[in-house]
């Protein structure tokens, strides 16, 4: 239903009619009539006193005018639709990434005899609560494994070590015209893995060949914000370009409501096993689909002009990150990357072994918060693009107040969190409101590289992406080695605290909007 929901609004003239396409067609209808249509000089629906015959070649004019304006326009229609299926695929295959990621977590649970985290020391499981994660699960599994809580951290963090691995260069590349082709392998190479991590798991219980394939993983997710953003600077028209690409990323979002439901759902009801191929056959059918379009369904860029390259060591470079809005958003960029790999994989794990319950089946319960988040992002993006039509200041002060509630409203949501304790019903109220807030990151930190930078967004997107994985992994290797053998939970929630709202800062500073001058000062032939 919600993908049928989201092909819908992408397709039709409902949604998005706000921010209109219709007065960009009719400029645009008006220059592409010949002057010549125009010179009997007859204002539409009057009467023609004189009946001399000069009817016929009105009438002639008329019926070219008409034919003139109906294939303009049935032009615009079909490259509308083609934009709206590349969008549509682009939001497809971001959901997509984020199921296999959070799927990761979940299938790491099961597997493992001590899953993730060591012993809590400051917080013991509550009063009449039942751990059920581990070795202690009711899931179904071949076997489990004893691996080491650093092997763990390892693994998970081996994503992250992926990413930094390929964002820069993905980037850079997607910004020189390759981006479609750069997307179709990340997700076949997401997809072949998919189908490998089983074997790696049970067959030959290689702590090694799992890792591999996750950091294999991350190598294909890297690229793939950047290519998203190029291919909507490219394709968009710039009127409508915020919000469409809003929508676009906030598949992220939507694939952690989906990753969460799905292994909630299939993992202890079908096989752990059968989750990972479907997701393999899902991917590979999401690469046929894509690479048919490559082929049958050309973008036409007329837009907006193309984006510029820019080299590893280049000229734009040196510029760009002395840009204090570029470094606030860096710097906001990292604290996300903190805070989300806390929320996506120290939250679930927290609400297992303090809260208790069944930690893969309450995926199912989560998921509605991520649900919830996800059409906050949607309605966060059209209150965005709505408002920031007025002025560019506005528009500076939405993007700081989305990045406020992120980096501030859902910090201040984890300390209820920490605060609530055993009170089992409000810290999941809390943890709740966490997850809702991020829907506000998508129409704040992930497109201010569309406001600064149109021509080099994909590069600029790909740095970000960089600071973000960074914060990933000192989440997941760093807290969690010096975690390995007991975990203080205060230590971990006030440590994600402060860090996020401290990234903050700068952005509520310095954050901008307003395009900068080397987005044009430094173009490459």
């Amino acid at each position: 239903m919600f993908i049928i929901f989201i092909f819908y609004v992408l397709t039709h003239e409902t949604l998005f009619d706000m921010v209109s396409f219709k007065s960009h067609l009719y400029h645009n209808i008006k220059v592409s009539v010949p002057p010549q249509l125009h010179s009997n000089n007859r204002n539409y629906g009057e009467d023609d006193d004189n009946d001399d015959g000069d009817d016929g070649g009105n009438s002639t004019n008329n019926v070219i005018n008409v034919s003139v304006i109906g294939s303009y326009d049935m032009r615009q229609r079909r490259k509308r639709c083609a934009i709206n299926c590349w969008l549509t695929m682009v939001f497809l295959a971001y959901s997509f990434l984020l199921t296999v990621r959070l799927h990761f977590t979940y299938s790491m649970m099961v597997m493992m005899n001590v899953p993730l985290v060591a012993a809590s020391v400051d917080r013991p499981l509550c009063p009449g609560a039942v751990l059920d994660v581990g070795a202690n699960s009711t899931t179904a599994v071949a076997r489990r494994l004893d691996w080491t809580i650093r092997q763990q951290a390892a693994t998970m963090g081996a994503y992250f070590f992926g990413t930094l691995v390929s964002t820069l260069p993905g980037g850079v590349y997607s910004s020189r015209g390759y981006e479609r082709s750069i997307m179709l392998w990340c997700v076949a190479v997401t997809a072949a893995t998919m189908a490998l991590v089983p074997v790696a798991f049970v067959q030959y219980e290689s702590w090694v060949a799992v890792t591999f394939l996750r950091f294999l993983q991350g190598c294909a997710f890297g690229p793939t914000g950047s290519c998203g953003g190029t291919l909507a600077g490219k394709i968009v028209p710039k009127t409508n370009r915020i919000l469409y690409t809003t929508f676009m990323f906030s598949g992220t979002v939507f694939g952690g409501f989906f990753g969460h439901l799905y292994s909630g759902i299939v993992i202890p009801n079908v096989s752990l096993d059968g989750s990972f191929i479907t997701l393999s056959v899902i991917g590979f059918i999401w690469a046929a689909v894509w690479g048919t379009m490559i082929h049958l369904t050309p973008y036409i860029n007329d837009f907006s002009d193309l984006p510029k390259s820019v080299s590893f060591i280049s000229t734009a470079w040196t510029v760009i990150i002395r840009s204090m809005p570029f470094i606030s958003l860096l710097n906001a960029s990292f604290g996300l990357g903190f805070l989300y790999s806390f929320i996506t994989t120290g939250l679930p794990i927290y609400g297992s072994n303090v809260l208790g319950g069944d930690a893969v089946k309450t995926g199912i319960q989560v998921s509605v918060s991520w649900l919830i988040s996800w059409v906050t992002s949607v309605i966060a993006g059209i209150s965005a693009a709505s408002m920031t039509n007025v002025d560019t200041n506005t528009k500076i002060k939405v993007r700081k107040l989305y990045v406020g509630i992120v980096l501030i409203g859902s910090p201040i949501m984890l300390l209820g969190v920490m605060s609530a304790k055993c009170d089992v019903s409000l810290a999941r109220t809390f943890i709740r409101m966490t997850v809702i807030l991020l829907g506000f990151e998508r129409s704040s930190i992930r497109i201010n590289s569309l406001d600064l930078c149109p021509g080099y967004v994909g590069s600029l997107i790909a740095m970000c992406d960089v600071f973000y994985s960074i914060g990933n992994i000192i989440d997941l290797v760093l807290v969690r080695n010096i975690f390995a053998n007991t975990m203080n939970w205060s230590i971990t929630f006030q440590v994600t605290i402060i860090l996020s709202i401290a990234c903050s800062i700068l952005f509520l500073l310095f954050g901008s909007s307003q395009k900068q001058c080397w987005d044009q000062r430094y173009v490459r032939p």
